[in-house]
């Protein structure tokens, strides 16, 4: 039924533009999108954003319910809450993952050398064993950059890119838990900890839990 709806839309599309005598790019000029997205449309591959239906109901002089029936408005507006809802997700997991940087600053660290205990950032860590530290300090840099990575590429929602989200994101968390603990470090296991909570409320909150991933769930492409 879907694919019906997307070939209705598309022949519908076809014609109003070539009964106004406008090119795909020039029809892209005017609803402000790229003729890659026109081209889209016109092939039966997805449907136009909400803001580009006014656009193209606009430009034609015609109504949007002239162009897609309300079930597939409907189609549309979840899609589009989807979308944003997986920006969102992108964004409280970009800034969840920078905030692991702030392990180089925060004292939460508790050194262990020459009978005293004293609170220090992971900067000033010093370890019996300094492979450990390593190790850690690679994890927090890695998480980092995920983070960075997250934040630059938050509107770029594929199927893929989202899976690796969850999973390396989820990963890196597991692991600065796992690990905070194997260095007996309680403060930075909490803190980790606390991240890795964030990241599974918001995970739930919008909709994007672990087992949409192990299910293979598929979004649709506006």
């Amino acid at each position: 039924m879907c694919y019906n709806y997307f070939m209705e839309f598309n022949i519908k599309l076809q014609q109003l533009r070539t009964k106004k005598g406008f090119t795909q790019e020039q029809l892209a000029e005017k609803v402000c999108v790229s003729r890659v997205a026109v081209s889209k449309w016109e092939s039966g591959r997805g449907y136009p954003n909400l803001d580009s239906l006014k656009m193209l109901a606009k430009v034609f002089d015609v109504t949007i319910d002239d162009l897609l029936s309300s079930e597939e408005l409907l189609d549309i507006a979840e899609a589009q809450n989807k979308n944003k809802s997986d920006v969102l997700r992108s964004l409280m997991f970009g800034i969840a993952d920078c905030m692991t940087l702030l392990l180089f600053l925060l004292p939460l660290f508790a050194n262990r050398l020459n009978d005293e205990i004293a609170a220090v950032s992971l900067l000033n860590l010093k370890l019996k064993n300094e492979a450990v530290k390593l190790i850690f300090v690679i994890l927090v840099c890695v998480n980092g950059i995920l983070g960075f990575a997250e934040l630059a590429f938050q509107n770029l929602q594929k199927g893929w890119k989202k899976t690796c989200e969850l999973i390396l994101s989820g990963a890196f968390s597991s692991m600065g838990v796992v690990l905070s603990c194997l260095m007996n470090q309680p403060y930075t296991c909490v803190y980790y900890f606390a991240l890795f909570l964030i990241k599974i409320l918001v995970s739930f909150r919008t909709g994007a839990g672990m087992t949409s991933v192990f299910c293979g769930e598929r979004g649709k492409n506006l």
